[in-house]
């Protein structure tokens, strides 16, 4: 069995870089989910992320959920 935990960086009040009418938080999470989706169809992988909406996470709030 495979453990995966995507770190999903930013969101919520850090947006990370900006440019082009772009957000970094938003497109970290668009991205994880698609690797969240993709990776389902294989057996024997389990698949977890830090956060699935725009929500603030401290790196220790992150690391305690991945450390579960």
């Amino acid at each position: 069995m495979v453990k995966l935990y995507l770190d999903i960086g930013h969101g919520g009040s850090d947006p990370g870089s900006i440019g082009n009418g772009l957000k970094e938080k938003d497109l970290t999470l668009k991205i994880s989910k698609k690797i969240n989706d993709l990776l389902k169809a294989y057996d024997g992988i389990t698949v977890k992320m830090n956060r699935s909406t725009d929500k603030t996470l401290s790196l220790r709030q992150r690391t305690d959920k991945a450390n579960k």
